[in-house]
């Protein structure tokens, strides 16, 4: 049985630091001299510290000293804790940043849908699901990317639609009705679509909702009373914010599931479900700006 932290004696801590010690040596592949000049200390005392024959704990400056040269924490050598990891490793493997090219998502996106094509993927887009645009609206948002050519972002797209069509898929998406109304009156961002575009583009994302629903749905909030920034959660096992220029990819838990309780808000406060979206967008096309 485990000893609680209370009933470790000062002997049973020297075993433990000797213990870990040499667990972490083995690791790494490393001998008592590599480990006496990684942590600047004697190899006479790392030897009476690996010493079973007298136990011994060193002072804080030493034990400070050897878990710098292992790369693990001083409670994890003192059998504090049984988390080795320093905080700098545990943030690296919690969060790291994906960058990308230009406005939009790109081939991160399509290679994490691949990576996760057994789990649900809840997004929040930039602007118009990547998947339902039609090529004048990828023409436009990517017509001056000089680090991303329409070509490419048109290859994504339609990397993406064919992945979603897939069988076994279960893709969610949620945006602000607000948008859609945008594109409608040709305001903003699509201002220099003519009102054929536009047309086009409303019953692209119409039929396609029709196609793909249920395996794949759109709902869509208002943006009066929710906001969110463009978010992706791929299962239980990662999340990424898009912020522009790049992405901040979670992988811990914790940080999964808040943002995957963001998603699920908007879904549970959504003005239009899924299951109404297509005939809704059909409404719009009667309202676009000539």
């Amino acid at each position: 049985m485990e000893i609680e932290y209370h009933q470790i004696t000062r002997t049973q801590r020297a075993q433990i630091f000797r213990q870990r010690i040499l667990q972490v040596m083995q690791d790494k592949g490393l001998n008592r001299s590599q480990l006496a000049d990684r942590s600047h200390i004697d190899r006479s005392t790392i030897s009476l510290l690996l010493s079973d024959v007298q136990l011994r704990l060193p002072t804080g400056h030493v034990v400070a000293q050897i878990a710098g040269a292992l790369g693990v924490t001083t409670d994890w050598l003192l059998g504090l804790t049984t988390d080795s990891q320093v905080a700098t490793e545990l943030l690296r493997q919690s969060l790291e940043v994906a960058e990308t090219t230009g406005f939009g998502p790109d081939s991160h996106t399509e290679r994490w849908m691949i990576e996760f094509q057994d789990a649900k993927v809840r997004n929040v887009p930039v602007s118009l699901p990547e998947l339902m645009k039609t090529d004048k609206v990828v023409q436009l948002e990517y017509g001056k990317n000089p680090d991303r050519s329409v070509d490419q972002a048109k290859d994504d797209s339609a990397a993406q639609l064919a992945n979603v069509r897939l069988p076994g898929r279960d893709v969610e998406f949620a945006m602000p009705w607000q948008s859609v109304a945008q594109l409608t009156q040709r305001a903003g961002v699509w201002a220099q679509l003519s009102a054929k575009e536009t047309g086009r583009q409303i019953a692209q994302m119409a039929d396609l909702c029709g196609e793909l629903y249920p395996a794949t749905r759109l709902h869509l909030f208002d943006l009066t009373h929710h906001y969110s920034a463009a978010i992706s959660v791929f299962g239980q096992r990662r999340a990424v914010v898009y912020i522009g220029t790049g992405y901040l990819v979670f992988h811990s838990t914790q940080h999964v599931a808040f943002l995957t309780r963001q998603f699920d808000t908007l879904v549970k406060n959504a003005v239009v479900r899924s299951d109404e979206v297509h005939e809704w967008l059909r409404q719009q096309l009667k309202k676009v700006r000539q």
